[in-house]
């Protein structure tokens, strides 16, 4: 979108002046680009100034742009872009007009992802493809058409032919079959199942806190297909339409009373060494005592 903007500034020929600020946020970088905005352009109207990330600047940097933006010269624009508007100091943001831009539905991320295959393979390339993968990626991409791309670039460097399997070794996504498997235990009280997931996951070299706070994503991504009937409006791939249909009200329910324990287990899984046997005292259930007589 700054581009776009720059573009129209200078048209297609106009040269543009990018910073990375998560790399580049150092005072010296940023005086740098005050004393460049000083000096007039050659060969166009104006000196784009594109700062990317730049909510990572350093509050020296910010406090050396203060001058420059109260002022900017006439013939210097500096556009600022950032996904974390909050971290801005309130002296930039009331010097600045802001943009709010909308995220993008995940319909509107596939059809651009399969323009982009398209135009790849009438280049002589040769992508396929499966509808589930381009749709996950869409979704995982949070209605961020450059994080979109990003995984799809990643996806393709592993293998082009894009399909849930290779989409899951490519981007090391979560272990949905695994997921449901625990859960299945749990809600079974299936001590026996369990201590085995448990074990497999710590043996795994897997971080352990890590895929318990998957595993607590994936509970409350059930409890919220229970309740809209979508799992597109979940986290979950679409490929597990049949099994995630299987869940109901009792479901969520169970799911709900899970959450409030993996939040206990996490907790204490984060500050102890001994990850196995505390994942094992919150998940599994005391056996139940034979009546007597």
């Amino acid at each position: 979108m700054a581009r776009i903007i720059a573009s129209s500034l200078n048209g297609e020929d106009g040269n543009v002046i990018e910073l990375d600020a998560a790399s580049n946020n150092g005072v010296d970088i940023i005086r740098d680009l005050i004393q460049q905005a000083k000096l007039y352009p050659v060969g166009q109207k104006y000196k784009v100034f594109i700062i990317d990330e730049c909510h990572s600047l350093t509050n020296s940097s910010w406090q050396a742009l203060l001058k420059t933006i109260e002022d900017v010269p006439a013939m210097s624009i500096f556009i600022f872009c950032t996904t974390n508007p909050e971290k801005i100091p309130e002296t930039i943001l009331s010097r600045v007009q802001t943009f709010q831009l909308s995220k993008l539905s995940v319909t509107e991320i596939k059809d651009r992802l399969e323009y982009v295959i398209s135009r790849e393979n009438s280049d002589s390339s040769n992508i396929t493809y499966t509808e589930d993968a381009i749709s996950y990626i869409a979704k995982l991409a949070n209605g961020g058409m450059r994080d979109a791309l990003t995984l799809l670039d990643k996806a393709l460097t592993y293998s082009n032919n894009i399909t849930s399997e290779s989409l899951s070794i490519a981007l090391g996504l979560p272990d949905y079959d695994d997921y449901f498997a625990l859960l299945s235990a749990i809600t079974k009280h299936d001590n026996a199942k369990i201590t085995s997931m448990i074990n497999h996951v710590y043996n795994s070299g897997k971080n352990f806190v890590k895929w318990f706070e998957s595993f607590h994503s994936f509970v409350m991504n059930i409890v919220k297909y229970v309740f809209m009937q979508d799992i597109d409006a979940t986290m979950i791939p679409s490929h597990y339409a049949d099994k995630i249909s299987l869940y109901t009200t009792a479901h969520a329910s169970v799911c709900l009373k899970l959450s409030n324990i993996l939040i206990k287990m996490l907790r204490e899984l984060r500050t102890t060494s001994y990850q196995q046997e505390i994942a094992l005292t919150f998940l599994c259930m005391p056996p139940r005592k034979k009546a007597s007589g």
